[in-house]
């Protein structure tokens, strides 16, 4: 048998084999498997804890007013959502646009006076009726 970890069903039969839902067959070649393979006999002894721990598990009583605290639980985690979006969000954005207001705001650059622009121009006017190319 070759290791069933290296394929993609290797959990289907280790769980299998947990819990003794293998075909007679299979059980007896994963058991043959597991005398060699120290990583599948590690998963089968892992797998066989959590169903040990299952079944030694015991259920215990639900008390009777269990849905009215788990709905009222829900409700107070509502209320605390609605909280924060009701007064911690708005306090959060009116914070933020007050250092807005209060940050000192760059000055703007200066561009280059409009007579500058006005000779540039002029120049390249100039220029493109000595050579055409420019």
């Amino acid at each position: 048998m070759s290791c069933p970890l290296e394929f993609d069903r290797s959990a289907e039969l280790i769980v299998g084999y947990g819990a003794r839902t293998l075909d007679p067959d299979a059980t007896a070649a994963f058991e043959r498997h597991i005398q060699f393979c120290a990583d599948c006999r590690h998963a089968a002894a892992l797998q066989d804890a959590v169903w040990t721990a299952l079944d030694e598990w015991r259920h215990t009583a639900i008390s009777p007013d269990f849905d009215r605290r788990f709905f009222e639980r829900i409700a107070q985690a509502e209320n605390r959502g609605r909280w924060l979006w009701r007064v911690l969000l708005p306090a959060a954005a009116c914070i933020a646009l007050g250092s807005l207001l209060l940050l000192p705001h760059p000055k703007p650059v200066p561009g280059p006076p409009i007579e500058q622009v006005e000779h540039a121009l002029d120049d390249i006017d100039l220029l493109s009726q000595i050579d055409p190319a420019i």
